[in-house]
């Protein structure tokens, strides 16, 4: 054993099969159409995308300690019941109806007269949300800035059936 270089044992030889073992070949996948894919449907999307402002109501609050008086002359208020309807007075005076078609020339003519005429909405709590952001929509286009927004009360109630009772 002229060729033995190595002291140890000698390894058993393997027999020799008729059937070669298959070679593995590695799955290589290339990524490159699916990312340009990928891209491609992003900047789809971005382009065709409507993008609007969110649509909200914008409503600033005084500070918790201020108080102010108003004059009942000066003061415009608007009653909404659970039926919708709407109604106005002139300071503490009788409500009268009025159609909600006519509220902005309405708001526009007050503005005119005063532009800083104060404006109470008071709406019943069983009526819709939507009357109250159209009346303050309304009041915005009108460029009305002075209102306030409250609850109707149950004498103001009676007061519109009042109102609205036949003569």
């Amino acid at each position: 054993m002229a060729g033995d270089a190595g002291g140890g044992e000698q390894r058993p030889q393997r027999k020799k099969s008729k059937h070669k073992p298959k070679r593995r070949m590695g799955v290589r996948m290339d990524m490159t159409p699916m990312v340009d894919v990928a891209f491609l449907l992003l900047t789809f999307f971005m382009l065709t995308t409507v993008f609007r402002r969110p649509q909200t109501l914008e409503i600033k609050l005084p500070p918790s300690s201020t108080k102010s008086e108003i004059s009942e002359a000066g003061l415009l208020i608007f009653r909404v019941d659970e039926g919708g309807e709407l109604y106005f007075s002139k300071g503490l005076g009788a409500p009268e109806k009025m159609e909600f078609t006519a509220l902005p020339g309405f708001l526009k003519d007050k503005y005119r007269e005063d532009p800083n005429a104060v404006i109470l909405v008071k709406i019943d709590r069983k009526a819709k949300y939507q009357i109250m952001v159209d009346i303050i929509d309304e009041l915005n286009m009108a460029k009305l800035s002075k209102y306030s927004v409250g609850s109707l009360a149950e004498e103001e109630k009676e007061e519109l059936k009042k109102a609205n009772a036949p003569k």
